[in-house]
């Protein structure tokens, strides 16, 4: 399922997303421009998923399969995955060069959150976003955080967006309906160009602004004029607003993981969407990967896309064309055996997966860690304090603890996570 040029123009890339993204002003300006009642946004950071149903082996390479407890577990004989020391929180830990490589600025704000996702299918990446039956109303929880979020970020759509679902399982559903995918050449063929809608943002951002001051300034008050002119980009604003979005969009050849990276920052800055999920080859189904060949060379692709995305997120932030904050994570179908075939490739394994999360409000650790267990090794308990292995999170609400403590760094209050996921509880030394 995608979506061609007129359907992205119909839907949330056109129309209200281009003005507000022109002009500053919140979304609901536009949907309803009556003087006295605007509200300002809340607190609360988007999402943007590296999602995949292959089952990457990012598991085996990341802190705590490393040292005491984990010697049994195989790693890559590649010297680009060598075991190299990190610095997490004041601690040291091992894990593969890439992750090691990363600037202590990103590894302050990074967590290795080690769970299960308690199943060996492929094609069940759907359920696992559904934390396996525990959500409510059976619900992504993506598409309940995104829904959350919604009118705090004063996004276009209270539905979240994929840009990289390759197979029916990636795909994302709300509400019971599957929702299309959107892949980057698509946004940049409805948006790019020099006679595309970023270009004629200026214009934009001088109609709308006029319309807006003719209704306040008609029946609103001067502290409504104020607010306009608080929120308002100024003409030199938009005018790098439109060259940066462009920029990007022109960089746009194709749809895979790299584009993908280059695409999730223009919907982010749009304002499209409180969460966006995209494609992540971190190794892929290696089952046969002779020396872990290609385990290792995705793993360095990928963790510099990942180092590469937070980058320009934050760059985009510092020059007040995204107005959030963004949380970057993983979460695959599966994680991959650690010791089972050795270099000769690693098969399915339900009861251990890593999700790595980054974000500003995420303080840099390890969650939990592994023990042998159904014939390789699985991840332990958690104590919900500490992050540390063995605790009051038992093994059966790991995932559930994992996509709740992904729900409070976005923002989302603890009753609110308790009534959409039924297991699990966030770990405090996980977050700022």
């Amino acid at each position: 399922m995608s979506l061609n040029r007129r359907d992205l123009l119909k839907s949330a890339l056109g129309g209200v997303a281009l003005k507000a993204l022109a002009t500053g002003l919140p979304l609901g300006t536009f949907l309803a421009p009556r003087p006295g009642r605007a509200q300002a946004q809340g607190p609360g950071a988007m999402l943007i998923l590296f999602t995949s149903g292959a089952g990457d082996p990012i598991n085996a390479n990341v802190p705590g399969t490393y040292g005491t407890g984990a010697e049994q577990v195989v790693h890559s004989p590649d010297a680009a995955m060598a075991p190299t020391t990190l610095r997490l929180s004041g601690r040291n830990y091992t894990a593969a060069k890439p992750w090691a490589d990363l600037p202590q600025a990103t590894l302050d704000r990074t967590v290795f959150f080690h769970h299960a996702t308690f199943t060996p299918v492929h094609q069940d990446q759907s359920r696992v976003m559904k934390v396996m039956g525990e959500t409510d109303d059976n619900e992504m929880f993506a598409s309940l955080f995104a829904k959350e979020l919604a009118p705090r970020l004063g996004t276009v759509q209270s539905v979240p967006l994929s840009l990289g679902a390759r197979s029916g399982s990636e795909l994302l559903s709300a509400g019971g309906q599957v929702l299309a995918n959107v892949g980057p050449q698509s946004i940049r063929r409805a948006l790019g160009g020099a006679q595309g809608p970023l270009a004629g943002l200026q214009g934009l951002r001088d109609r709308e602004i006029d319309r807006l001051y003719g209704v306040f300034k008609k029946s609103g008050t001067k502290n409504d004029l104020r607010l306009l002119d608080g929120w308002a980009r100024s003409r030199d604003e938009v005018r790098g607003v439109s060259d940066s979005l462009l920029g990007l969009l022109d960089a746009i050849d194709g749809d895979d993981d790299d584009n993908q990276v280059v695409a999730a920052p223009v919907l982010a800055a749009m304002n499209i969407t409180p969460v966006i999920t995209i494609k992540g080859s971190f190794g892929g189904d290696n089952h046969n990967d002779t020396g872990l060949a290609a385990e290792s060379a995705q793993h360095v692709s990928g963790v510099a896309r990942m180092q590469r995305l937070l980058a320009e997120l934050d760059r985009m932030r510092s020059e007040g064309l995204l107005r959030h904050e963004v949380v970057i994570s993983t979460l695959n179908v599966f994680g991959r055996t650690l010791k089972k075939k050795g270099t000769a490739g690693r098969d399915h394994n339900r009861n251990h997966h890593v999700t790595v999360m980054m974000g500003s409000a995420l303080r840099g650790g390890v969650v939990g860690g592994i023990e042998l267990g159904g014939g390789d090794f699985q991840a332990r308990s958690i104590d919900s304090t500490t992050g540390a292995a063995g605790g009051d999170i038992p093994f059966d609400a790991t995932l559930g603890s994992m996509a709740k403590t992904l729900g409070t760094a976005l923002g989302v209050s603890s009753d609110r996570l308790d009534a959409m996921i039924r297991v699990g509880k966030p770990v405090a030394s996980a977050l700022v």
